[in-house]
């Protein structure tokens, strides 16, 4: 169909960024621009608990609507407030949708988390899978794909108040994926920092540590991210992870990620800290693609680190992304199908999303033409993962994703990582150490969460030094003595 151009406006523009959120997802069938056909969208306030969202379709009254929100009654100013945005995007869902002809699978329902979404409905007595088809109009699929992440969380999903995360960022990689929007520096490009944030690193992960026993908070999970940890060299590794050598925690995750920055030396290191999960991410298992999106090893790379992982006693997580450029559906298969012969603990499919920074959003690649094919990409992974005794247990979404699609979190029973769920459902503290870490102090009896950014750059993180951590202990001190 031809694409419909749109000048989109509202009066509400606290709302504006979610509006737009919806609007891109449509894309390409609807194009946001300014002299396109002039769209507006209004709440007006008609008593104490009911707002009337009205839709004006300048060009063609046809589309014209007006829908009359009741809001629960005695509900706090917070929920009052998110109902009202969710109603006028299923507003202005109806509208693109009768405009366009077209259904989207995640309906009106936009943002990173809808099965924190369905927690809290299902927390407040209301069928939470029937809200997501009738209301926010979700496909009966994926309102049950959502269900059943939700369902199988139980046993891990908890709001304990007196534990925490541990959250540890080491930015950098041996080489930049073109996919890539994270602040990740290159090993090549940075090599004077590296010592220093190493140095650095090792006090803001002993700080940490410190503030949470002083609190007397456990730590739940640790979670060891980036761009690629293994980056560094054992040495360095031993010395940021120091500090953790007499810590108790439940669960330590190292996103190892790519092969060719992994070896028997690093993987001992982590094994003597205690270790249990680390990932070994093929992303593909084709060649041609590896090449083309700057991995800088071979598939069989892949299957060497990761025999040494399981023989090591390692949990391994595998991750494949769905509509990598020039890949076709049976370059997709082939990947999911050698990732599930290998019988890792879990697998994790993301759908590609092209964010600003990345080389293929500077190149002008459009990853949303072909809705069918990703679609179809990411059904074959849900059946065949299913099928073959993986249970999908995390969600999120980012925006401008092939197909208004997800990534989703496989793992068999019992082997489901708790930091993925804590950091998805936002029911834990996380103390993020590191440039680029985000802290978070999540008041769950008030219905809000406080972030804590650390600074991005390795530069500035370096420059700050030691003030990070004395904003990150005033940024705890409510919370933790509350």
């Amino acid at each position: 169909m031809t694409n419909i151009s749109i000048n989109f406006t509202t009066d509400r523009e606290e709302f504006l960024n979610d509006f737009m959120e919806l609007l891109r997802a449509y894309y390409p069938y609807v194009v946001i621009e300014r002299d396109g056909d002039k769209v507006s969208l209004s709440i007006d306030q008609l008593g104490s608990n009911t707002y009337q969202c009205i839709i004006k379709d300048y060009q063609n009254p046809l589309y014209c609507s007006k829908n009359t929100i009741n809001l629960e009654q005695n509900a706090d100013y917070v929920r009052q407030k998110s109902d009202i945005k969710r109603h006028a995007k299923i507003a202005l869902y109806q509208y693109l949708q009768a405009k366009t002809g077209v259904s989207l699978p995640y309906g009106s329902l936009t943002g990173i988390r809808p099965t924190k979404l369905f927690h809290d409905l299902t927390a407040r007595g209301i069928d939470a899978e029937k809200y997501f088809t009738d209301i926010l109009s979700v496909s009966p699929a994926k309102a049950d794909l959502i269900s059943s992440i939700c369902h199988n969380q139980r046993g891990v999903y908890c709001t304990d108040t007196d534990m925490a995360d541990l959250f540890i960022n080491i930015p950098i990689c041996v080489s930049r994926c073109v996919y890539c929007s994270f602040l990740s520096a290159e090993l090549s490009k940075i090599s004077k920092s590296v010592e220093p944030y190493c140095d650095l690193l090792h006090r803001d992960v002993a700080d940490a540590v410190d503030m949470l026993s002083k609190a007397g908070k456990k730590i739940r999970s640790i979670y060891v991210g980036g761009g690629t940890p293994t980056s560094l060299t054992a040495e360095q590794l031993q010395r940021v992870l120091s500090p953790l050598d007499k810590v108790e925690f439940r669960e330590f995750t190292v996103e190892a990620g790519r092969p060719d920055t992994i070896d028997r030396t690093k993987l001992q290191v982590f094994k003597d800290f205690g270790v249990g999960r680390i990932s070994v991410n093929p992303q593909t298992f084709n060649q041609k693609t590896l090449d083309e999106i700057g991995r800088k090893h071979t598939v069989d790379d892949i299957y060497k680190i990761y025999e040494i992982a399981k023989n090591m006693g390692f949990d391994v997580n595998m991750d494949l992304i769905a509509m990598l450029p020039n890949e076709d559906f049976e370059d997709f298969r082939r990947s999911v199908d050698s990732a599930v012969a290998l019988d890792p603990d879990n697998i994790t499919v993301h759908t590609l999303a092209i964010k600003r920074g990345s080389a293929l959003k500077l190149d002008g690649y459009d990853n949303k033409t072909d809705a069918d094919l990703a679609e179809n990409m990411v059904n074959y992974s849900i059946e065949t993962l299913i099928g073959h005794g993986y249970m999908p247990y995390y969600m999120y979404k980012q925006k401008y994703m092939s197909g208004n699609l997800e990534n989703i979190g496989y793992c068999k029973a019992g082997k489901e990582c708790i930091y993925n769920i804590d950091i998805m459902e936002e029911t834990h503290d996380v103390v993020a150490c590191g440039a680029g870490g985000i802290s978070k102090a999540v008041y769950l009896d008030q219905k809000r969460l406080e972030r804590l950014a650390n600074p991005k750059g390795l530069d500035v993180y370096l420059e700050r030094g030691e003030d990070n951590m004395l904003k990150r202990r005033e940024f705890f001190e409510e919370k933790f003595n509350s």
